[in-house]
């Protein structure tokens, strides 16, 4: 296991960082951080890439505003944000001046709701975005891990860079032989680059963060039909008994995917006449699997009376298991080919559930006003 260290860039007082270092720092002795306050970009350029230039694996978190406090040591204060940091670092990455690593976006909540996200040219600059006050997702042992594994993803693609620089897609992916029959060659194109942190991004926000050719823990869930709360110690063991399904690409530690057409595969193995899983209902491919494995899983129920059980998706509102025809696509403004649409249930539509959180697509508005106008006549009769 590699040594891990980021630089810590931010302008709030040190007995407010420093404890969220020294927490993250607890979940894994091989995570480190050193911490300063934002300088000019010269000075603070030359001390990256001393950090990044040492041989380990080195990563940067950066606040989002850096223009706020001034140095207690000597009330100096600087005049621009991450952002603008990052582009310039990103910028001297592609350019040979600095070596590729990852660079992660901490920033107060409050922040990140009103000044990042509404600014999405920024947005490709980072591999991961935190909030240092988000009770929800608090700054645990995931955020250790993710900060860990991103580091040693970024190294583990510099070295297939050096060692090849007519490196493949399966060096990448840890692909194995007839696993490109079944992906878009447009991917395979899209996944090439020059640069690392290009390429990096690419797997983190093309096959990883999304759903399609690779499918998250809960979306293989879903469409396995299992409630994996639900189910207890039976979950796992069928993780163990798919483990050749699994992805075992780069960042894969920390981010556990499954090839979705190797899971078809296998299912197709299972089944008689290898219908395809959509065939099935939840409760029918729980029965299947249980009967085949000698496992106690547990189908997960519909979001609402009468929808179909025949999951393919899940509810971006609810994080529960969802057949689309009881539901509206969602709206995305950047969706490669190779990626499945995401979906709101009817029922999380209707009741405006984390309405901030999604649009509906253009072309479902009026199926939605179809339904709201049907809902309305069977209350008048």
């Amino acid at each position: 296991m590699s040594f891990v260290k980021y630089l810590c860039i931010d302008d709030q007082p040190e007995d407010f960082i420093q404890p969220l270092l020294n927490k993250l720092s607890s979940f894994n002795k091989d995570l480190n951080f050193d911490r300063m306050h934002p300088q000019e970009f010269e000075s603070q350029f030359e001390r990256i890439q001393t950090l990044a230039g040492d041989g380990q694996c080195f990563g940067l978190l950066v606040d989002l505003r850096l223009d706020q406090d001034a140095d207690p040591e000597n009330g100096s204060k600087v005049y621009y944000r991450g952002p603008t940091l990052a582009q310039e670092l990103r910028t001297r990455m592609a350019e040979g001046a600095l070596p590729s690593f990852p660079i992660v976006l901490w920033s107060m909540n409050d922040n990140i709701v009103h000044s990042y996200a509404p600014d999405s040219s920024s947005h490709d600059l980072f591999d991961a975005v935190y909030a240092k006050d988000d009770g929800q997702h608090l700054l645990g042992d995931k955020v250790a891990l993710e900060l860990f594994w991103l580091a040693t993803g970024y190294s583990k693609i510099s070295q297939i860079f050096e060692r090849s620089p007519a490196y493949s897609f399966e060096d990448l992916v840890g692909s194995v032989d007839g696993d490109r029959d079944y992906l878009d060659p447009r991917l395979i194109s899209f996944l090439k680059g020059k640069v690392v942190y290009e390429v990096a991004g690419k797997i983190l926000n093309t096959l990883i963060r999304s759903e399609g050719v690779l499918v998250s823990e809960a979306m293989l869930a879903a469409r396995l039909g299992v409630d994996i709360e639900q189910s207890s110690n039976s979950w796992p063991q069928l993780l163990r008994e798919i483990h050749n399904t699994s992805y075992s690409g780069v960042f894969h530690e920390a981010w556990p995917r499954w090839w979705m057409h190797r899971v078809e595969a296998w299912w197709s193995e299972i089944v008689a006449y290898k219908a395809s899983l959509r065939k099935y209902t939840a409760h029918e491919r729980v029965m299947i699997i249980n009967e085949r494995f000698g496992l106690q899983l547990i189908a997960a129920l519909p979001i609402d009376d009468g929808y179909s059980t025949r999951y393919s998706a899940i509810c971006v509102a609810m994080g529960r298991p969802l057949d689309p025809v009881d539901g509206f696509k969602v709206f995305s403004p950047r969706q490669d080919a190779w990626q499945d649409s995401k979906y709101v249930s009817a029922h999380a539509v209707l009741n405006r559930l984390k309405k901030s959180e999604w649009v509906l697509d253009p072309l479902e508005v009026e199926r939605f006003k179809q339904l709201t106008e049907r809902l309305k006549n069977d209350k008048k009769n």
